[in-house]
């Protein structure tokens, strides 16, 4: 192990906290997701989807589609996921909410190829915490644009890569901006040795069927490419992408820390500085739109 892993591994083990109920247990993910994904809706509430057909793209378990269907008035809720499994957790759940009269919903299997839904079928696109984990992000919004009737909008919340948590592995890397600060090479020697420490308590992503924790994914990468989980993607980047796939940015908004009134003033400073604010963004919240005029 490098010297900088080594480091990185022992800032871990110091940092380490016990694990949120929901990280260990499915059914509290579950009933977190579902109040989570409300919370993030509240960015979008002026938003009307009475009689919209509406895409949920990387539904999950289709717990924000399910919610909107509930709630929101559409005329129809689609989801989309690459997980089979996922689907069939999102058909289960279909079965047991009470959708209103009037509301189709459907729960589909994609493809990295495309989405399996025609051209100009959809009014809204939702994308919540999953852009960063689509390796391939021009592709995917130009088949948004495909599927958008003229006019249509893509919702997003995305959490951009140079954020203190861009790479998404806090349950074993507990130190924000490691990324930066170690590089991606550390994070994957140390993410290795520390999903074998005896402080290390597995997440329900990391327990097999059987109840047995999996083996050692990590020692398979080094790198975010390879891994093919985290794209890297910047703000800058996703401009250029978004005029390159046809659509256009209505509004897209930063944010910072959460919790105190201090620590969200801090954070709002500290991402208004010029050349490294974008590293002090946790999250943006993004409306797209496909002109009504061709491009």
């Amino acid at each position: 192990m490098g010297l900088r892993a080594a480091l990185l591994y022992e800032l871990s083990q110091r940092l380490l906290p016990p694990p949120a109920e929901r990280t260990i247990d499915y059914k509290a993910y579950q009933a977190w997701r579902v109040q989570s994904l409300s919370s993030s809706w509240s960015s979008f509430a002026g938003t009307d989807l009475r009689g919209k057909d509406v895409l949920d793209f990387g539904c999950g378990d289709g717990a924000l589609g399910l919610f909107l269907a509930t709630t929101m008035g559409p005329r129809s809720v689609t989801g989309v996921d690459l997980v089979p499994t996922s689907i069939a957790s999102a058909k289960a759940a279909q079965s047991a909410t009470q959708i209103p009269p009037g509301v189709q919903v459907d729960f589909m299997v994609g493809s990295p190829q495309g989405l399996p839904v025609a051209a100009e079928s959809m009014d809204v696109l939702v994308a919540f915490d999953c852009l960063e984990h689509v390796m391939s992000p021009l592709a995917i919004l130009r088949d948004w644009r495909r599927v958008l009737r003229p006019g249509g909008i893509c919702l997003l919340e995305w959490f951009p890569f140079k954020g203190p948590w861009g790479p998404h592995m806090e349950a074993l890397i507990p130190v924000p901006w490691a990324h930066v600060l170690f590089g991606q090479g550390a994070m994957f020697e140390a993410a290795q040795r520390m999903y074998d420490s005896p402080r290390f308590v597995p997440r329900h992503w990391d327990i097999d069927d059987q109840g047995q924790k999996k083996p050692n994914k990590w020692q398979n990468w080094s790198s975010f490419k390879e891994q093919g989980y985290i794209n890297e993607l910047d703000i800058a980047t996703f401009r250029d992408l978004v005029r390159e796939a046809g659509l256009e940015i209505v509004s897209l908004e930063t944010r910072s820390f959460s919790g105190s009134a201090w620590r969200r003033g801090l954070g709002w400073l500290l991402m208004h500085i010029p050349l490294i604010g974008e590293y002090f963004v946790s999250y943006t919240v993004i409306k797209l739109r496909r002109p009504c005029a061709p491009t």
